[in-house]
């Protein structure tokens, strides 16, 4: 018995003991589980900092770095006291901290489940992407792992997406530019919608499937090359060398089998225009060796004397040169177009934008011209000996100012910034009366008003010049200048972006309330066409026959205002306010005789063969069809004039006969 009792006090104690060292060694594995312990040696605290901030600061670190499973769980703690005890005989200091994380750990369950992978993501930057491509088949035939992207620690970040990792795959020895596709995988071009307007609207881009490399030109800066001196790094063997130049075996050991970072042994590859960069300029000098300083100049906005920098929308939207110089892109070589034209604009923004390039050069020809003269008085009164040199000292540096804006602008072609050019000639014309009142010279020049005096805008930058120009709408005549410098209204009261670029949303309704409502209304300014024919003096007219009510001094408001003063369409019962009643019907009578006068010449018109004309009735037929488009834009249909517009239209009717 007590021999029994002996083994049973013993046995007690072996289980007590047996217990207590399980739950030591079971709190001993939660707490060497928990960030806080990891933290415990230094050379791991700016890991530990870097978790506590990141998405997967809700984790704990083992449920990253020990994969699923026991037997992951106990080797994992086995590495970890092995860490533990390098820490503290020195032996860390040999290498830094390394892990590999399992493509398991990321998609245990609770985590990232497996069945959206196949989700399309919209990554920053209107950047699209889609794991199961780069996660379940090979790229560039190699397995990639969760942690080839989504690096451990990148610029102070816990697991983030490496970008420089995607630029190596996307961009390394692609040979020649990036085609369209290849863009498109991961950006849409940017497209005008209901709710976003982008800086510029690639639909007709997109429509013509123009390559993003034709405007942008190269996007990659770097190669991506390997130096074998990284490899020393993290090997100190010579022999794990040898296989250096082989790719396939690196890219398999460090990538698919061991997490390294593409960044530990590639150089950075940049994915961005050249345009952003010192590289702008194309590598010409082989064959063309004056430089582009001028045309860069003024491209990027920069460079002038005195005016504050204003670059070419294009430049700021990392476009270069041959955005609009296609270098030599033609099937007989070298001979290809390398000087930009009107037609340049349009391969990219549609018809009629070669019409802007031309009003460009039109309109700062004359500019250009001013200023050149203005140089020439300046310097013919400055060589002047009646001039105290100290006067000529006093006003050299704004001369050299004055014509170092002016040939930037002469030499770097106005094209390249129109906008900004202006600005540099304005300071140069400034600088160049300046210097005149300061010598006491009398010498007249033009006025400063043929210079654009309107504030600078966005729609500016392309659209310069339009503030003097005058349009048909609505059937009258609208003049910009009116409202743009008169008025100060800005282009997008009439314009949209949201539609499409430069769409009109201006109504007719729109222009009323604004004139029709003022005190004073001058009709004539917008209704060109009505007052000549009311006045008699239209142009399709071979004499000048005014009606009989002009005549008798009616102004137009007598008619086309209401009672209350708002102006509107006059009918056929306005005329008995004034006249009989039987002026109704003559009203009446009177438009329906026009209306069927020009629906027959309408008629004889379309069926006249006008190719087998000669050339005199050719002309003839011509002269009646404006006649006719002036009649119909008049929609009085006779009431502002019936005698002359009945005598026209019974003059065409008679030609007619005669072409027949």
């Amino acid at each position: 018995m007590p021999q029994r009792r002996k083994y049973f006090k013993v046995f007690s104690i072996v289980l007590i003991c047996s217990l207590l060292l399980i739950f030591l060694l079971y709190e001993a594995a939660e707490l060497t589980s928990k960030p806080s312990f990891c933290a415990t040696c230094h050379f791991m605290e700016p890991y530990v900092e870097d978790w506590k901030t990141s998405s997967h600061a809700n984790v704990t670190c083992t449920d990253c770095h020990f994969p699923p499973g026991m037997k992951s769980k106990l080797k994992g703690k086995f590495t970890a006291a092995s860490m533990v005890i390098n820490y503290f005989t020195g032996v860390y200091k040999r290498s830094k901290p390394w892990a590999e994380i399992e493509d398991a750990s990321c998609l245990r369950s609770g985590c990232h489940a497996t069945q959206q992978l196949n989700k399309d993501l919209l990554f920053k930057q209107n950047i699209h992407f889609n794991h199961d491509s780069h996660l379940n088949n090979l790229r560039r035939n190699k397995k990639l792992r969760c942690t080839s992207c989504h690096s451990q620690i990148v610029q102070g970040e816990h697991m983030t997406v490496t970008e420089t990792t995607c630029f190596l795959c996307h961009f390394k020895d692609q040979g020649g530019e990036q085609s369209m596709d290849d863009c498109t995988w991961c950006h849409s071009a940017p497209v005008a919608k209901s709710d976003t307007i982008p800086k510029y609207d690639h639909s007709f881009v997109n429509l013509r499937r123009i390559e993003c490399s034709s405007c942008h030109g190269p996007m990659v800066v770097g190669d991506g090359g390997v130096l074998e001196n990284r490899c020393s790094f993290c090997h100190a063997e010579i022999g794990k060398l040898a296989k250096f130049a082989d790719a396939e075996f690196m890219h398999k050991m460090h990538v698919t089998e061991h997490k390294v970072e593409c960044a530990n042994c590639h150089l950075e590859i940049q994915h961005k225009s050249i345009a952003r960069t010192e590289d702008i300029f194309p590598d010409c000098q082989e064959c063309h060796k004056t430089p582009h300083q001028a045309q860069f100049d003024l491209f990027s906005g920069a460079g002038g004397k005195n005016v504050k920098d204003h670059p070419n929308p294009m430049f700021t939207a990392g476009l270069n040169c041959q955005a609009c110089h296609i270098y030599h892109e033609s099937e007989f070589g070298m001979s290809g177009k390398t000087v930009a034209s009107g037609e340049s604009c349009e391969r990219c923004h549609g018809a009629g934008y070669a019409r802007l390039y031309s009003q460009w050069e039109n309109n700062m020809r004359g500019k250009i011209g001013i200023v050149e003269i203005g140089l020439e008085v300046v310097n013919s009164k400055l060589n002047n000996n009646d001039i105290p040199i100290q006067t000529v000292n006093k006003t050299r540096k704004l001369l050299n100012d004055a014509q170092y804006n002016y040939q930037l602008v002469k030499t770097g072609n106005v094209v390249h910034n129109v906008a900004y050019s202006d600005e540099l000639l304005l300071k140069a014309y400034g600088s160049i009366r300046e210097i005149l009142e300061t010598i006491g010279a009398d010498t007249s020049l033009p006025s400063i008003k043929l210079f654009n005096t309107t504030k600078p805008s966005n729609c500016q930058n392309c659209h310069y010049g339009q503030e003097s120009r005058i349009v048909e709408a609505f059937g009258i005549q609208f003049d910009h200048a009116q409202h743009i410098r008169n008025k100060d209204l800005k282009c997008l009261t009439c314009h949209t972006h949201k539609i499409s670029h430069g769409e009109t949303i201006a109504s007719r309704e729109m222009c009323l309330s604004c004139h029709h409502s003022q005190e004073e209304t001058h009709c004539v300014k917008c209704h060109q066409v009505q007052t000549h024919f009311y006045d008699g003096t239209i142009e399709i007219a071979d004499e000048t026959l005014p009606d009989y009510m002009y005549e008798a001094e009616i102004e137009c408001t007598e008619c086309h205002a209401n009672d209350d003063g708002i102006i509107s369409k006059t009918e056929a019962q306005d005329c008995s306010k004034c006249h009989d009643d039987e002026y109704n019907d003559m009203f009446v009578g009177w438009q329906a005789e026009v209306k069927e006068k020009i629906s027959n010449i309408n008629t004889q018109l379309e069926n006249i063969i006008y190719y087998d004309l000669d050339r005199g009735d050719r002309q003839k037929i011509d002269s009646i069809k404006y006649g006719i488009e002036k009649i119909e834009e008049d929609k009085s249909h006779g009431a502002h004039n019936y005698l002359l517009i009945s005598k026209l239209l019974s003059q065409y009717q008679s030609e007619l006969k005669n072409i027949n």
